[in-house]
């Protein structure tokens, strides 16, 4: 174009010819410029190829006006347009160009007949129309042998390509019927929709699933697909929004069946873009979760009944001790009383009697106040501190007053953890309390040890007295239970249950070792970080899963 340009600047030529042909080569130059860089945004690429070709196409037909008809020798150069066209576009495209060329031609053999055509371009000597005709007619010939010498040295190359692509395809064929078939005999409900939501395939699995058939469904907006009443509007309209926003989304939802009745899914919906990074379709994934959710509803209320007889059981655990407790008190008043007023003049035997059932209630407000300490000792929950093992256990043994009647070693390697600090001083005060209470021993020791396990520490408490047969082992840790008779050891059996309460309750394990006349060594652990072991039996499975 701007060969042809400079060509009119040197002809003299009429100013309104000049002016024509300038504009028009001009706008043709501009028009492929912005064809050039709107296929940048459409990416249509056989548009913008016919649209060159069109325009070389009107050059040609432009300049054949003022170069001599259908003498000109640029007519030549629509071979090479039409080839290009056959090999850019295809058959189609290119035999409309083709007779698109017999028609300019044969309009132009008419108007060179009539003399409305010029050779303004060329001019009116013969020698230079020769010479004009010779150069466009080899380079018109040189362009049409390079494309054909383009086509037959690719031809192998595009052989070559098309077996490759074929094998690829074949390939991917392979593995598209493999995915198929996976998806249609999944169990898992699997659609896939438009960018919009609107379905269009579903598998074998969702027509189990929902009773629908395929054709029900397909055409139809997922959003709106087995909703009803009881379905949660918040949980729908958040997968909507993330369809929308064509974002991931994965949630429960619950669903109508054909024939009415509901179930429970877990979605999973996957967004799918093309190469360029636009969305094609959506891929939903849907399990049965129905089984699961009736578990859990059902826990939930297993658990609000337990909670219900917790509270009802603490009530009634405090009702009857406080019942207990006031004709408790009764009967020891009225025995005092008694014995105040005519005590000196009851025979031995009945004095001894008195002093019997003043320490029978004893005994018996003792083993209630017992059953309301382990009724509640998982309700005495306090802020977990720092706690010095070693120096609690100083103070418990001061606060016990037992300082004098044994030699207790503590060892060095007491840690400082993490605890509720009158949990341990609970722990440590029944462990040592038994170890001097039961201990037959002139001279009375108690040792302190503890290691480091990881995740938890292990303590032990090791005394020097009588002993524990292992057949009795499991016993001392049941409430009530007591290994010799209370009128030769006061106890109520309760402290060693607490114990072990306290330390299951944490995650930990209480246990001993101990041979009769060997003396007895109390072990516990007591984990780093508390594990919640009051959890419902669904929670525990969930996390087993």
């Amino acid at each position: 174009l701007l060969m042809i340009f400079a060509q009119l600047q040197t002809l003299d030529i009429n100013e309104g010819v000049y002016t024509f042909l300038a504009v028009t080569l001009l706008g043709t130059a501009f028009a492929l410029l912005a064809n050039y860089i709107l296929v940048q945004r459409h990416k249509n690429l056989e548009i913008a190829y016919i649209v060159t070709v069109f325009f070389l196409f009107f050059i040609v037909h432009v300049t054949t006006y003022f170069a001599g008809g259908i003498r000109n020798p640029g007519m030549m150069y629509l071979g090479t347009i039409i080839l290009s066209v056959f090999m850019l576009t295809g058959n189609r495209t290119g035999w409309f160009f083709f007779g698109l060329s017999i028609v300019n031609l044969i309009f132009f053999y008419q108007l060179s007949q009539s003399g409305v055509v010029s050779n303004i371009l060329q001019g009116t000597d013969d020698t230079t129309v020769d010479q004009d005709f010779m150069l466009t007619g080899i380079l018109a010939i040189l362009f049409l042998t390079a494309q054909i010498a383009y086509l037959e040295s690719g031809k192998n190359v595009v052989v070559k390509r098309i077996t490759e692509q074929r094998d690829e395809l074949r390939v991917a064929n392979i593995e598209l019927k493999k995915l198929s078939l996976v998806a249609s005999k999944a169990d898992n409900a699997i659609s896939i929709t438009d960018e919009k939501g609107v379905i269009e395939w579903v598998n074998d699995g969702y027509c189990r699933l929902t009773g629908h058939e395929s054709k029900d469904v397909v055409g139809k907006s997922i959003s709106k697909m087995l909703v009803g009443e009881k379905t949660d509007r918040v949980e729908l309209n958040n997968m909507i929004s993330e369809l929308v926003s064509q974002s991931a989304y994965t949630g429960e939802m619950l669903k109508y069946h054909k024939d009415g009745s509901i179930f429970w899914v877990q979605i999973t919906m996957t967004p799918i873009f093309n190469d360029y990074d636009e969305i094609e379709r959506f891929i939903f994934i849907e399990s049965d979760i129905t089984a699961k959710k009736d578990a859990q509803f059902k826990m939930e209320a297993y658990l609000i009944d337990l909670e219900k007889s917790n509270a009802e059981l603490d009530q009634f655990a405090y009702v009857v001790s406080h019942d207990l407790k006031a004709p408790l008190r009764a009967i020891g008043q009225l025995t005092g009383m008694i014995e105040m007023e005519v005590g000196d003049e009851l025979p031995e035997d009945a004095q001894d009697n008195f002093t019997t059932i003043k320490g029978r209630v004893v005994r018996m407000e003792g083993l209630i106040n017992g059953l309301l300490e382990y009724s509640r000792a998982h309700q005495a929950k306090q802020k977990e501190e720092n706690v010095k093992v070693g120096e609690l256990i100083k103070s418990t043994i001061e606060f016990l007053g037992f300082k004098d009647e044994c030699k207790f070693e503590i060892a060095e390697n007491m840690p400082e953890m993490l605890a509720e600090k009158m949990q341990m001083e609970q722990i440590f005060s029944n462990l040592i309390g038994n170890a001097i209470k039961y201990n037959d021993k002139q001279n009375k020791t108690i040792v302190f040890n503890s290691e480091d396990q990881g995740d938890q520490y292990q303590f032990s408490v090791q005394d020097n007295g009588p002993g524990i047969n292992p057949k009795y082992h499991d016993k001392i840790f049941q409430i009530f239970q007591t290994l010799q008779p209370r009128d030769k050891v006061e106890s109520t059996g309760v402290g060693l249950a607490i114990v072990k309460k306290i330390i299951t309750e944490r995650g930990g394990k209480i246990w001993l070792d101990s041979e009769e006349g060997l003396g007895c060594t109390f072990y516990f652990t007591w984990p780093k970080v508390a594990v919640n072991t009051s959890q419902s039996p669904f929670e525990k499975t969930e996390e087993a899963a």
